[in-house]
């Protein structure tokens, strides 16, 4: 079975999540801060022809590294505030070298994936590159950077990310719902779903699915 992170943020099973609002109001106009947040899923590199070439006519453009920096590069000139992306753990050495230094790498570990044929030590996991974030006072609790969610099946996109997996981006960012959310690539549209819900729920549960 697989089952995701059991107590959320480190609170104990059956608290929720609280906003902590010295951080999320200007104290001059006491209206909440309002940041722009940035996830960028494009197609891995070496996969944009062979798995989404019939899907879009850019996909190619992703199978060489200049594509990805430029990418890097809008992500941070137009979301200073803070961006998510993925990538697959074959290109890390490619492409975390185009990152700013005060960039983090963080892991999406699959409990169940896809073994393929030939390949011995199964690939399970991914990188996360993410940068910025609102500030998180210590009365929050500390996020850990991975999360631990299984793979999602038929939805019609291939590398769909689970609910799970976008609810832990939103906390790594510690987003918040008065802010905007620009999903670059938005695919199936799961975390932009899983952000719209995100924001419906002002007390979250603990547990990311």
């Amino acid at each position: 079975m697989c089952n995701p992170i059991g107590e959320r943020l480190g609170y104990p099973s059956g608290e929720r999540k609280t906003m902590n609002k010295s951080n999320d109001v200007d104290a001059a106009s006491d209206q909440p801060i309002v940041m722009r947040f940035c996830y960028a899923d494009p197609p891995y590199l070496g996969c944009g022809k062979k798995l989404y070439g019939d899907m879009h006519p850019d996909a190619a453009d992703y199978d060489d590294p200049e594509t990805h920096r430029q990418l890097i590069e809008r992500l941070c000139d137009e979301f200073p505030d803070g961006w998510a992306m993925s990538l697959h753990s074959p290109s890390l050495r490619t492409i975390l070298p185009m990152c700013p230094e005060d960039c983090r790498v963080g892991s999406w570990v699959k409990p169940f994936a896809v073994f393929k044929a030939n390949v011995t030590v199964a690939y399970a996991w991914e990188p996360v590159i993410f940068r910025g974030g609102r500030k998180r006072p210590r009365t929050m609790p500390t996020v850990r950077d991975w999360v631990s969610e299984c793979i999602t099946l038929k939805k019609g996109c291939p590398g769909a990310k689970p609910k799970g997996f976008s609810m832990w981006v939103f906390d790594v960012l510690n987003m918040q719902a008065q802010d905007e959310f620009v999903d670059l690539f938005p695919g199936s549209g799961s975390v932009q779903k899983a952000w719209d819900e995100f924001c419906r729920t002002p007390m979250l549960p603990l547990e990311y699915a």
